[in-house]
């Protein structure tokens, strides 16, 4: 549920931010038309402005001894005789020269106004004002806050709702393949103890098959478990004694090796450690035993190593089988070096998957009709070893 309200959420941004890159030209140019309106009317509010005091000095009468000079908040003024000296100026920043009615500088806009002849001996009035586009920048921003909202949500809610059945069978899906998966690991088992008492009791060749034919469907099973699995769980690692593990997992597949005549010798180092999860190192090792007994003829041997060579552990499985016509895509899921032989094609994708995320180096030898060598190159851990002192 989690990773699909992620999809979702990812899809939304991405649609968002290509509804940004799309409406990007023609905002810039709503923009720049919306400054160029924003400066049209600031030169418009002070040229009234500028009328306002031109009236007020036009109507001074000769016999008025004080004349209150217009003030405001937003505009400043000035008055200039016809050298552009300063008669009087409520401007604090130097008045630049210019001939034009408009003249822009940094953060000011400036208006000059020719003036007729009056009491005040003033032959030009300026006027300025702080050029400020924060409202038409601030529009914008709410606009495009808007449409990018708009869009993200928009985005997210039909990307939840075209998920939502894709969710729901994949729970049910999930939920069907969990509940197989719990029912037959009990049967496989009893099973399992049961025909391995049955073989150790009677020595029966056919109990032995049997006892075979369960080990590699246990084997199937325990691929289509981490399949399922895999992506819902976190996989904790330990350091684990390789040598005992496989140890172990060679005994396990020794009914399945004696069913086809085959003999199994290893060569393993004592004590060699590495860290990994115990799961996934099974999944290594078993599906490369399985294959090597399942492509190998009878009366042939398998070699299992596992050697020390500068830091690194080097875990060998060699068969005297039919070889690999495509070595470069025996990973590959589904695929199968023979069709008669069974099998889904999944085990070597899944410990393809396995040594990509820890990093294990894999290298592939084979020859037809002569056998094949898969070496596994892991890093080698050295064990924790707890002294009297820390007890």
């Amino acid at each position: 549920m989690k990773s699909e309200t992620k999809n979702a959420f990812t899809f939304a941004i991405i649609l968002t931010l290509l509804t940004l890159l799309l409406v990007s030209f023609p905002l810039l140019n709503y923009l720049s038309a919306s400054l160029r309106l924003s400066q049209f009317n600031q030169e418009r509010e002070l040229r009234l402005y500028a009328e306002a005091i031109e009236e007020s000095i036009y109507t001074l009468s000769p016999l008025q001894k004080t004349f209150l000079f217009p003030r405001s908040i937003v505009y400043k003024s000035a008055l200039l005789d016809a050298s552009n000296r300063i008669v009087f100026s409520l401007i604090q920043e130097p008045i630049p020269s210019f001939d034009s009615p408009f003249y822009t500088s940094e953060h000011a806009l400036f208006y000059k106004q020719a003036l007729r002849k009056n009491i005040l001996h003033a032959n030009f009035l300026i006027v300025q004002k702080e050029l400020s586009y924060s409202q038409v920048i601030l529009d914008i921003l709410v606009m495009v806050g808007v449409v990018l909202s708009g869009m993200f949500i928009i985005s997210f809610l039909l990307m939840k709702m075209l998920l939502k059945p894709h969710i729901e069978a994949s729970t049910r899906m999930n939920n069907f393949f969990t509940d197989v998966m719990h029912e037959l690991k009990t049967p496989l088992g009893i099973m399992q103890l049961n025909i391995e008492g049955l073989v150790q009791k009677y020595k029966d060749k056919r109990l032995g098959r049997t006892l075979a034919a369960l080990s590699t469907l246990s084997t199937l099973y325990d691929d289509l478990e981490y399949l399922i699995k895999y992506k819902t769980i976190t996989y904790t690692t330990e350091l684990l004694n390789f040598s005992t593990f496989l140890e172990d997992r060679i005994s396990y597949f020794e009914a399945l090796s004696f069913s086809k005549e085959i003999s199994i010798i290893s060569h393993i180092e004592p004590e060699r450690y590495v860290r990994i999860n115990r799961i996934e190192l099974q999944r290594i090792i078993d599906n490369n035993i399985t294959n090597a007994i399942k492509y190998s003829p009878t009366h042939t041997i398998i070699e299992v190593a596992l050697n020390a060579d500068n830091g690194k552990l080097c875990f060998k499985v060699q068969d005297q089988g039919i070889g690999i016509k495509e070595t470069q895509k025996i990973f590959e899921r589904h695929y199968r070096g023979d069709i008669y032989k069974g099998g889904f094609g999944i085990g070597l994708s899944i410990v393809k998957s396995i040594c990509d995320k820890y990093g294990i180096v894999i290298e592939v030898e084979s020859e037809e009709k002569k056998g094949s060598v898969f070496s596994y190159w892991f890093r080698e851990e050295v064990e924790e070893k707890i002294s009297s002192e820390e007890l």
